[in-house]
């Protein structure tokens, strides 16, 4: 006589098959408004610091202004000494304010477009049976890296494929794939579901 058993699979998803979606796209949105605050800030601090260099500049030519009337005088004293010191202060503020300006214009050309086109392209993916975990962009948006679990590996190959297709024109390729089995039982047969990181 055979005992009636009932099979509970307590890693299947129980939320609606859309929800990595909305969890992708909530995702980029929220990196797309870090990147806007991130970047006002970045132009608030470039405008500061080119008014900075502005007003250096100025006292700069003022001093200099003033150490060649001192020079064509033929003045050597303690006053010419005191300006040049000055005028070698200025110059270093200067040189420090431009290379604030300078970086702030490296970190904020247009790079954010580089991470949310990947994120965009992933929002429109979804297959039945797979959740994502996690979501990495890194190398200023060159590197991608998805982990997520599936219920079979067959659904993890047709996500990849997808995935691909949907990245080939940003040239972002995945071409590394690791899964592994999750919920194997002690008789050593499992459900099937696994658990992946496409890199």
């Amino acid at each position: 006589m055979k005992v009636a058993v009932t099979h509970i699979n307590l890693l299947q998803r129980t939320a609606p098959a859309h929800t990595a979606a909305w969890t992708l796209a909530a995702l980029l949105a929220l990196a797309m408004v870090g990147t806007a605050v991130h970047g006002s800030k970045l132009r608030s601090q470039a405008r500061e610091a080119v008014s900075r260099r502005d007003d250096v500049a100025q006292q700069l030519k003022e001093v200099q202004a003033r150490l060649a009337i001192q020079n064509g005088e033929q003045i050597k004293s303690a006053a010419t000494l005191s300006l040049r010191k000055e005028i070698d202060a200025l110059q270093a503020q200067a040189q420090l304010a431009q290379a604030l300006i300078d970086a702030a214009r490296r970190v904020e050309g247009g790079r954010t477009d580089e991470f949310a086109r990947p994120m965009v392209a992933m929002t429109g993916l979804n297959e039945p049976g797979l959740w994502l975990t996690g979501l990495t962009l890194s190398a200023g948006g060159k590197r991608l890296e998805v982990q997520g679990q599936a219920s079979n590996g067959a659904s993890v190959l047709r996500f990849a494929r997808r995935a691909n297709e949907s990245l080939q024109p940003l040239t972002l390729h995945l071409d590394s794939l690791e899964v592994q089995p999750i919920g194997v039982a002690a008789s050593g047969a499992g459900t099937g579901a696994v658990s992946f990181r496409l890199y």
